[in-house]
């Protein structure tokens, strides 16, 4: 179970297409756009185009329009930087 999770307008379903590294060829990437919804201290919202890569892209391409609730991980890999990710096995649902 994830302690945190992204809501917000499901946009886009799209795949990332493989790019070229020298020698290795990284694969092309499910991904899913949200316009997630930040909680701010004072009580407002902030809203931001989040980016995620999906194993599931059949799940999301129901909710296009559609208010969702999805878990995510994140990590920092430098200072001032978070990346977010759908944990394997998460799905959306409705909020």
């Amino acid at each position: 179970m994830s302690m945190l999770n992204i809501t917000g307008k499901v946009l886009h379903v799209f795949e990332k297409p493989a790019v070229k590294r020298g020698d290795d060829l990284i694969d092309a990437k499910p991904q899913v756009q949200i316009m997630g919804e930040l909680a701010l201290p004072n009580g407002e919202k902030r809203y931001e185009l989040v980016t995620l890569s999906t194993d599931t892209p059949r799940d999301f391409e129901s909710y296009i329009d559609q208010r969702v609730s999805v878990p995510v991980g994140a990590f920092s890999p430098s200072k001032g930087s978070v990346i977010f990710f759908i944990p394997k096995g998460s799905k959306p649902y409705l909020a």
